[in-house]
């Protein structure tokens, strides 16, 4: 009697009791499990592959504490279903093909694998993935020979519902350990004691058990796959969705839908994009007066007061509001308030006397403002996180001495001193909400009109000695600053049309 349908409603129930123990930890709730394709390692294994597949959904199906999902529960790919892509999966990625399912359809866990005939029995491995934490929670197998296929199911059985519920070798449940801490060497030997007992009572198989909890590398893309398929004859399916070739390779190793990957795609176009942020400045933001002047009698008769924009460091605030005009590209105006001091030096002196003493400076706070254009460019405008880089220019104006104190007549009462300064700057975007970036930069300006120096001297006997003149700021000046963007109306999602869903050729 042809024992083959027996041995795989034995190996179906089996998982099945596995999965139950798996979901015991929300009990009371229908845990969606996706039953995948077990991976046929030869052609021999085919057709036993897709049978193993039916009969554990079959079995799943008929627990209620279980929802089952199937492939064909995931929405379809850009240019082909979900079971295409699953039977398309490279050979030893079946895990990481199934988590990708997993994921499209919301599965808490995932049941894959992979099957391969030989002479003398058949060779099944079997994956339990834990979807949510992205990670394969339990791993084993089995060597299958003939006429010990109840054996078989009683022993694999035995074997994980232990390993699962943490029974295996001694009470203590394995699932309270740190899952970052490294595996207990003690943990291995009670799984090869278990397994040693079982063979020794059942004989006829053997099985490897491995609680691996080893995390889930996703398939990528590659290179050389887009080469391969620039070779093939036919529409490429970068063609058919209207991608360029590396566009394509960006889309297909990232998690999203066609329909999100295209709206995100567009970028900045037609966004209204509101930006707030922080930081730190170095740059011309310190403003330095320095007045001195003597009398004889009377009379003054020398005078001399200089005003410099000098550089400083202090914090920086800034906003901008900016629209896209391409999806790489806004145009902004930005405004900002940055901190600084006001130092100033007022001296009267008599000539040829000898307690002339220079007091020292008086420092206070004082604050600039600047307002100016920007040009930001974001390539790859799909990413999760983007480079950025650009160009700008503001006019930055601080403060005079005349709205700090007001000199005596003999002195100048210099105003404010504007300065133009172009600037390039370069950071990064990463995305943290469908309408919210994180962002940094950091601006390098270079002064390129204004007056850093004012000065003025009127004399009829030159009597100040140890004048002190001002050199101002460096033209050059660096910042760094980060913030929040947020993006508004621009394109909106579309659904994907029946070229993005026809099947590859």
């Amino acid at each position: 009697m042809d024992r083959g349908p027996l041995r795989l409603l034995w190996f179906a129930t089996v998982l099945t009791t596995l999965l139950f123990f798996l979901s015991s930890a929300t009990a009371g709730e229908r845990v969606p499990v996706l039953v995948s394709a077990l991976q046929a390692r030869n052609e021999e294994s085919v057709e036993l592959a897709a049978l193993i597949e039916g009969f554990v959904a079959e079995k799943l199906a008929k627990r209620p504490e279980l929802r089952l999902l199937r492939i064909e529960d995931s929405a379809d790919f850009d240019d082909y279903s979900a079971r295409v892509y699953i039977e398309s999966c490279p050979p030893g990625e079946i895990v990481g093909c199934t988590f990708v399912i997993g994921e499209r359809v919301e599965a808490l866990w995932a049941v894959t694998g992979s099957v391969k005939s030989l002479v003398k029995g058949t060779t099944v491995d079997i994956d339990i993935v834990d979807v949510k934490g992205s990670r394969v929670a339990v791993s084993f197998r089995s060597e299958l020979t003939g006429g010990r296929d109840e054996a078989f199911a009683e022993g694999v059985a035995r074997v994980l519902v232990a390993a699962v519920a943490g029974e295996v070798g001694r009470e203590e449940d394995i699932r309270k350990k740190d899952a970052d801490a490294p595996t207990d060497p003690q943990d291995d030997e009670a799984v090869a004691a278990e397994l040693a007992v079982l063979e020794e009572e059942m004989g006829g198989f053997t099985t490897d058990l491995r609680r691996s909890d080893v995390p889930i590398e996703r398939p990528k893309l590659t290179e050389a796959d887009i080469a391969e398929k620039s070779e093939e004859e036919g529409s490429k399916p970068w063609e058919r969705l209207g991608m360029s070739p590396a566009d394509y390779l960006r889309y297909k190793n990232s998690t999203l839908d066609l329909p999100t990957w295209r709206q995100r795609a567009e970028g900045r176009r037609f966004q209204v994009l509101l930006r707030a942020g922080g930081g730190f400045i170095n740059g011309p933001v310190n403003v330095d007066y320095y007045g001195r002047y003597a009398v004889q009698g009377v009379q003054t008769v020398d005078a001399y007061a200089a005003q410099s924009v000098e550089t400083g460091s202090s914090g920086l605030g800034v906003v901008a509001v900016g629209f896209g005009v391409h999806p790489m590209v806004d145009v902004s105006v930005q405004f900002g308030v940055a901190g600084g001091s006001f130092s100033y030096v007022i001296s009267q002196e008599v000539v040829d006397s000898p307690t002339n003493v220079v007091p020292d400076p008086t420092v206070q706070g004082h604050s600039s403002i600047l307002v100016g254009p920007r040009v930001t460019i974001a390539p790859l405008p799909a990413g999760a996180v983007r480079p950025t880089f650009g160009l700008g220019a503001y006019y930055l104006r601080g403060s005079g001495i005349d709205s700090v104190v007001l000199p005596p007549d003999e002195l100048a009462a210099f105003g404010a001193q504007p300065l133009w300064n172009v600037e390039v700057f370069g950071g990064g975007e990463a995305r943290v909400g469908s309408n919210l970036d994180f962002w940094l930069q950091i601006p390098v300006s270079f002064l390129v009109s204004g007056d850093r120096v004012l000065e003025e001297r009127a004399t009829t006997v030159a009597s100040l000695e140890g004048l002190k003149t001002p050199t101002g700021a460096s033209a050059i000046g660096v910042a760094v600053v980060a913030g929040v963007q947020v993006r508004l109306f621009g394109s909106k999602p579309r659904e994907a049309s029946q070229l993005d869903e026809t099947d590859e050729p």
